[in-house]
């Protein structure tokens, strides 16, 4: 397997293990693009697509290599690139180029161990596994294969500028709204499609996670879940500002971990207007739209056990009748259904702490 196919299954295993969010019903991306399913722009550092070109902090020294970039990944002692649509023609042309350039070439046959070494051999019949290119400070290492290319430059000689150039930033979309933790050096910054940020940073210090929530509680967020691990302590918390919610998680030493997304709070469907009013002290769950035009399903939680009766009192002041009831040994009413010559509402008691409102438009 030539290295352009491995790199696509590194990067396809990057993207099953990268951790995301907690599940949820609702939520949306910060990012106005996030990095799809055909890898075009950049993810975790990566270019990719269009966004895959020649850096442009590697020094005017080192030349380009023509050909199709696909994929450029950034690292801390060089920067690989993996090319495509590269022939030997474009290969032999940038080697001339680089010895006129006055770059030294060392054509390398590896020999792998236990095998037999036909090195020699290789070598008459013109062949090799890779090229060392070298020019005092300069470094880079060059393999092809049938059309595709991988190439890694090494940052020596110019290690400030890649470090400048590569180093992560907190979001600019998010420095209105949400500061960066202090103290914590940003490790990865990831948009993903259905997540919003996911973002990690290396604390330097075991009060930065403490801080940081202080930070968001004194901002206006409010802690609405958080989750105990195995020792009973916290692991995760999840907290709302309005429609913002921050997921911070403790779990990866020294890593500090927090997700970012837009989730807004369910509203009450604007259609309905006064035709039929949200239920008093019962605060909306969910609203989810079925694929029927005009029907909605929606939950709330009852603040008590009058809601059910004060809400079916009120819709029978609105004009709707009752076509059902199912009550349960109890006679306590499990299901209700209500119409008038418009709506029909039929509601569930799904759990003593969760009503289910279903309403379609009448034929």
């Amino acid at each position: 397997m030539n290295e352009m196919k491995w790199t696509w299954l590194f990067v396809l295993l990057l993207l099953i293990l990268s951790p995301g969010c907690a599940t949820r019903e609702n939520g949306s991306p910060l990012p106005d693009s996030p990095v799809d399913t055909e890898l075009d722009g950049e993810w975790g550092g990566f270019l990719f697509g269009e966004a895959a070109q020649w850096p442009e902090y590697i020094p005017e020294d080192i030349p380009p290599l023509q050909g199709t970039i696909d994929t450029v990944m950034p690292g801390g002692s060089h920067i690989r690139m993996f090319y495509s649509n590269v022939s030997d023609e474009m290969i032999e042309d940038y080697l001339k180029l680089l010895v006129q350039e006055g770059f030294d070439l060392e054509y390398r046959i590896l020999v792998q161990e236990g095998f037999p070494d036909n090195s020699e051999e290789r070598r008459q019949r013109g062949e090799y596994d890779d090229i060392v290119i070298t020019k005092g400070e300069y470094h880079m290492s060059l393999s092809h294969y049938e059309g595709s290319a991988t190439y890694d430059v090494y940052t020596s000689g110019f290690q400030e500028e890649a470090r400048e150039a590569t180093a992560l930033k907190w979001p600019g979309d998010l420095m209105d709204i949400l500061p960066p933790p202090e103290r914590c050096e940003l490790a990865s910054i990831d948009p993903d499609g259905s997540s919003g940020y996911h973002i990690s940073c290396k604390r330097e210090d075991a009060d930065v996670d403490q801080d940081y929530l202080e930070l968001l509680l004194s901002s206006g967020f409010q802690i609405e879940e958080e989750f105990l691990g195995s020792e009973n302590e916290v692991s995760l918390h999840r907290l709302r500002r309005e429609d913002l919610v921050v997921e911070l998680s403790y779990l990866f030493d020294p890593f500090f971990t927090l997700c970012v997304l837009e989730d807004p709070l369910p509203s009450w469907p604007e259609v309905f207007g006064d035709s039929l009013p949200i239920p008093s002290r019962c605060e909306l769950a969910n609203i989810i739209p079925t694929l029927d035009d005009g029907d909605s399903h929606a939950s709330c939680q009852p603040a008590d056990q009058e809601v059910l009766t004060d809400y079916i009192q009120a819709l029978v002041e609105l004009g709707f009748v009752e076509s059902h009831r199912w009550e349960n040994n109890a006679g306590e009413i499990m299901i209700i259904d209500l119409e008038n010559n418009q709506l029909a509402v039929s509601i569930m008691v799904n759990s003593p702490t969760s009503i289910g409102i279903q309403v379609s438009e009448q034929e």
